[in-house]
């Protein structure tokens, strides 16, 4: 393996690299957002079943996983550039947002079936090529513009709160406009439309304003091959864990109930927006992170905001229309899937660093890609799950009320499946901690010990001893 370069560890963030990069992680935000009401415009607008359109939705976020793991393949061999090795495939913001709006344009005059194949057809490219590049770049590109564990906290949770105050914008304004389209097919293509140009050239930011200066342990040698991955996946089963709270994490949001529990519990779709901007209230809660890592290991952090979302979810079983109970609720759950939002780059990070205190390549966008496929499992079969339950309730549609069954499955798959899924992203991150609070110190202060030595122009390289893990 070779030498590290030498970087630059200062914690220094100026605006000219912050804005940019969370240009990148608005655009990336406010496609989910817009994504997230996919299932009740295939429902309500196309017409669609929802047995269907849940086993639509997962198939293709399998399809999406298994072409995450061929991109981050792709990433890891990818060739240094004029514009770098993970910058380039900064273009897939384009596709990205295309493919979206296509997906929500889908022509009312054909058929079932092809209706069907048209979202298919959309929703794949989408997810499996564009989203994927995207995501199989995004850690490369991190540690390649920037450096040192502390700038990473810093760089993802001050990005997250413009980030977030972006994404707010959105949810308020979207399910407002959509309100106003109602189940017009028109509407739905013109708002999406309304969107998505504004945030294909926002998201393109990072791509100009932002350059790789720094190299990797992994810089100039051999492609990655298919038996080192192995290799240090199996010496690395932390990953495994990280992607099952993925998986939860992302089936919680991914379930996509909310416009539904808006539109047939409360009555009224665009209320869901102004609940959005209660966001506000959470937003300083993005700011703290950082200097609670000064105290706490990530996955202490994780573990307590787990909690909260648990109560929260519980919470929003007995609130019916009640919007202060649902204020309540809306809070907790925000505040529990902030650390998992903005750390998980740092936690993938930190076994990059690990794969290469093991003497592994560090396998960024591989760590990376795992991640974001048991993300996009978990939508997958979160989406799944909706459709089903919503099917074997009696849902339909095309009727401007639901029967009581449907009401009921609504108000389920808004509460206690989240809680179920929180338990669960509580329980695995507590097993995780084990190599959070005792492992992961001693990695990071052997790496520093050899970037220290490495600078030094003469004299003999000094080893550290690497406990077994």
């Amino acid at each position: 393996m070779s030498a590290r370069a030498t970087v630059d560890h200062s914690e220094r963030l100026p605006a000219t690299k912050l804005f940019p990069w969370a240009g990148a992680g608005f655009s990336a935000a406010a496609n989910f957002i817009i994504l997230s009401y996919v299932a009740i415009y295939a429902t309500d607008t196309l017409q669609l079943s929802p047995a269907i359109v849940g086993v639509l939705i997962l198939v293709s976020n399998i399809c999406n996983a298994v072409c995450g793991l061929l991109a981050a393949w792709i990433v890891d061999r990818s060739p240094e550039t004029r514009w770098g090795k993970a910058r380039p495939y900064e273009f897939a913001v384009i596709g990205l947002w295309l493919a979206t709006w296509l997906l929500f344009s889908t022509p009312a005059g054909l058929s079932e079936p092809g209706r069907l194949i048209w979202v298919f057809v959309t929703f794949i490219t989408l997810n499996a090529l564009f989203d994927t590049f995207l995501r199989a770049n995004d850690s490369l590109y991190l540690a390649r513009a920037f450096s040192g564990r502390r700038l990473f906290a810093k760089l993802t949770t001050r990005s997250g709160l413009i980030t977030t105050i972006g994404s707010m914008i959105v949810s308020i304004t979207l399910p407002l406009m959509l309100d106003i389209a109602g189940k017009s097919p028109e509407g739905w293509s013109l708002t999406v439309l309304i969107f998505s140009v504004p945030l294909a050239i926002i998201g393109m930011m990072r791509f100009v304003f932002i350059k790789e200066v720094n190299t990797t342990s992994d810089t100039g040698a051999a492609p990655v091959k298919i038996s080192e991955i192995g290799t240090a996946l199996r010496a690395d089963k932390w990953i495994f864990l990280l992607a099952g709270v993925q998986v939860a994490a992302s089936a919680v949001t991914g379930a996509n109930v909310a416009a539904y529990y808006f539109r047939y519990v409360v009555g009224n779709l665009s209320l869901l927006g102004i609940m959005a901007a209660l966001g506000v209230i959470v937003l300083p809660a993005i700011l703290v992170l950082p200097r609670l890592m000064k105290r706490w290991a990530i996955s202490q952090i994780i573990m307590g905001g787990a909690l909260l979302g648990l109560l929260g979810s519980i919470t929003y079983a007995f609130a019916g229309s009640n919007l202060s109970i649902l204020t309540v609720g809306a809070i907790l759950t925000a505040l529990a899937i902030l650390p998992i939002s903005y750390l998980m780059t740092v936690m993938v990070l930190d076994l990059a660093s690990y794969n290469e205190w093991k003497g592994q390549r560090r396998l960024e966008s591989t760590l990376s890609t795992i991640v974001g496929v048991a993300g996009k499992l978990g939508m997958g079969f979160a989406g799944l799950i909706t459709g089903q339950v919503l099917a074997a309730s009696g849902y339909d549609g095309s009727k401007a009320a639901q029967e009581t069954s449907a009401v009921a499955a609504i108000v389920g798959l808004y509460s206690w499946f989240p809680a179920f899924l929180f338990a669960v992203i509580f329980v695995l991150i507590m097993i995780y901690g084990r190599f959070d609070r005792t492992i992961l110190p001693q990695v990071h202060d052997d790496l520093e010990a050899l970037t220290r030595d490495s600078e030094v122009p003469t004299g003999p390289t000094a080893s550290s001893s690497r406990p077994t893990a």
